[in-house]
């Protein structure tokens, strides 16, 4: 009686461990790093960014252009580089020498793997390629004031080409920079280039394939791929490796992360214009989990899905606009005037009309006695009839008009 009391003693003490460890936290996460593992979803920074090839890297090249610049910055007093006039352009010539040079490989990776867990991210290189950026808007602006418009589309195009190459740096600020940098040469290229001047047909096709070559949904969602590799793994590494103790805690915190992610990419993924219910929703179950809790660790690693999503949709109009109104142009190129509708640039000039990332809509055009309006409703969602507003991407259309 007293082996059998034993035996039983030791099943249910076995059970309750088993039990005890299969629901908690630790084993939760293991689960949870599994499934991804075998779903192929990167679970290391190596798995998101591998190394790039010797002959295909031009991070070297791109690291003497900051360089190059930063020294054409320290001759001049701040508040005169940023009039970025003829003698700021002249002495940072060499830096945009070289720049074009690094432009030509397909890879970059500013990023230090090693620095990937201790959170360093190359901000001050990010903010130097921004700052390339706005000495070409500026050196659009020469060609254009010389009468070289064609130029001033290759200075554009230049712009567009450093967003692309920032792709390989997939994580969330990398693609917030990306989105200042597309900004500042979607604008450069329409509102302060071509509303009142003409190009050849041949640097028009040349500016809207480039444009076109920007995959925002490819990198949108590899940006969150990685900020989950980051922020939902291996913070929660660097972690537990300081408070090992914690780390039933740290689990249960890194556990939630993941389970954001985990809802959050399917939205992305499903592409513009984006579920702002579920978004919503998703937002606020964090925030009520995480709100007087032991999962306030969670919160802070969580990134603003709103604000990230709003941003994604912006560079999407950004693009779209843009690439209408360049397609126009080619238009008129061939026929000499501007067509009735936007359906008619379909299929020689544009593959299909470009839906309104806001409401899915196709975007909106009217034909003016003296050019056109190509706009999205923005971020109120709402058409204004095509009435320009600064600030767009919260009260306003966003609209490119032709002069000419």
């Amino acid at each position: 009686m007293i082996l059998v009391s034993a035996i039983v003693f030791v099943v249910v003490l076995g059970w309750l461990m088993w039990y005890g460890w299969v629901s908690s936290p630790m084993a939760q996460l293991e689960q949870e790093l599994e499934r991804l593992r075998k779903a192929g979803e990167p679970t290391r920074w190596e798995d998101i960014a591998p190394p790039v090839p010797k002959h295909l890297d031009g991070t070297p090249l791109v690291r003497q252009a900051i360089e190059e610049l930063h020294l054409a910055q320290q001759k001049f007093p701040l508040n005169v580089w940023g009039t970025y006039n003829a003698q700021v352009l002249e002495a940072a010539r060499p830096a945009l020498k070289t720049f074009r040079q690094a432009l030509a490989f397909p890879h970059w990776r500013l990023v230090d793997p090693k620095q990937v867990a201790e959170f360093k991210t190359p901000d001050e290189e990010y903010k130097a390629l921004r700052e390339f950026a706005r000495l070409l808007r500026a050196e659009a602006l020469q060609r254009k004031r010389k009468g070289d418009v064609d130029g001033a589309l290759e200075s554009c195009q230049t712009i567009l080409k450093l967003c692309r190459h920032i792709s390989d740096e997939p994580y969330i600020l990398a693609f917030l920079f990306q989105k200042a940098i597309f900004a500042i040469g979607t604008r450069a290229l329409w509102d302060e280039v071509l509303a009142d001047a003409d190009a050849s047909a041949t640097a028009y096709r040349v500016v809207l394939a480039e444009l076109r070559a920007w995959d925002i949904d490819r990198d949108f969602v590899r940006a969150l791929k990685g900020e989950r590799v980051v922020a939902g793994i291996l913070a929660y590494d660097f972690f537990r490796r300081k408070v090992w103790l914690l780390s039933t805690w740290i689990a249960a915190n890194q556990s939630l992360t993941l389970d954001f992610y985990r809802q959050l990419l399917p939205i992305a993924q499903k592409g513009v214009p984006y579920d702002r219910q579920k978004i919503s929703r998703l937002t606020a179950d964090v925030m009520q989990k995480t709100q007087g809790s032991t999962l306030h660790l969670a919160r802070i690693l969580i990134v603003q899905p709103e604000e990230l999503f709003d941003t994604a949709t912006e560079v999407h109009a950004l693009q779209r606009v843009t690439e209408v109104a360049l397609a126009l142009r080619l238009y008129r190129k061939e026929h000499g005037h501007y067509p009735e509708n936007l359906q008619a640039l379909v299929p020689k000039f544009l593959p299909s009309v470009p839906s309104d990332p806001y409401d899915g809509k196709p975007l909106r055009y009217r034909k003016l006695a003296k050019g056109f309006k190509v706009w999205s409703i923005g971020g109120n969602c709402k058409d204004d009839g095509g009435v320009k507003v600064r600030d767009w991407w919260r009260r306003g259309d966003l609209v490119l008009e032709s002069k000419i």
